[in-house]
C-alpha cells in the first residue's frame, strides 16, 4: 500500500518512496485516501492545519478579524459618497449658474441625509458587526450622469 508522509514542522506532504533527501525527523505516514481526501478539501478552500499528535486536517479559514471588518466597512461607506458627489456637484452647478436644478429641494436633502447618515455607519450600535446600510431612492440616481 503506498503511503505519504507528513510532516507538522515543515506543513509538506512527501512520497517517501521517490523523495530524494531526508525525511523531517517528525514524519507521520498517511494512506493515499487521506492524501487524497486532504488535497480535495485544500482545493475547496480549507486550510491546513495539525491536530495534536501530528496529524494533518484541514479547518474553515478565519474570518476577518474586527479592525479588517471596520476597514472594509469604511470603504464601502466611502464609496457610497463618492458615488453621490456627482448629483451634490451636479446641483451646486446648476444653482450657481442659476439654471433650473435637476433634484428638486427635498431630493437635494434626500441626497446630503443620505451622505450624512453613511458617515455615521461607525456611530451606529453594533459596528462593524451589524450595519444597517443607508439607502438611497433609485430614482435620484437615474437622472443621468
Amino acid at each position: 500500500m503506498t503511503q505519504f508522509a507528513f510532516s507538522p514542522s515543515t506543513r509538506a506532504f512527501y512520497d517517501p518512496a521517490s523523495w530524494p533527501h531526508d525525511l523531517p525527523s517528525d514524519i507521520v505516514l498517511l494512506g493515499t485516501g487521506d492524501h487524497a481526501r486532504l488535497l480535495g478539501e485544500l482545493s475547496e478552500g480549507r486550510v491546513l492545519d495539525v491536530d495534536s499528535e501530528g496529524y494533518p486536517l484541514t479547518t474553515e479559514p478565519a474570518g476577518p478579524d474586527i479592525e479588517q471588518l471596520a476597514h472594509l466597512a469604511r470603504q464601502r461607506r466611502d464609496a457610497g459618497i463618492a458615488s453621490v458627489q456627482w448629483l451634490i456637484e451636479r446641483h451646486r452647478g446648476e444653482l450657481s449658474l442659476q439654471l433650473s436644478t435637476t433634484l428638486n429641494d427635498e431630493d437635494y436633502l434626500l441626497v446630503h441625509q443620505y451622505v450624512q447618515d453613511l458617515r455615521d455607519v461607525p456611530e451606529q450600535d453594533g459596528f462593524p458587526l451589524t450595519i444597517e446600510w443607508p439607502t438611497l431612492p433609485p430614482e435620484l440616481l437615474a437622472t443621468g450622469a
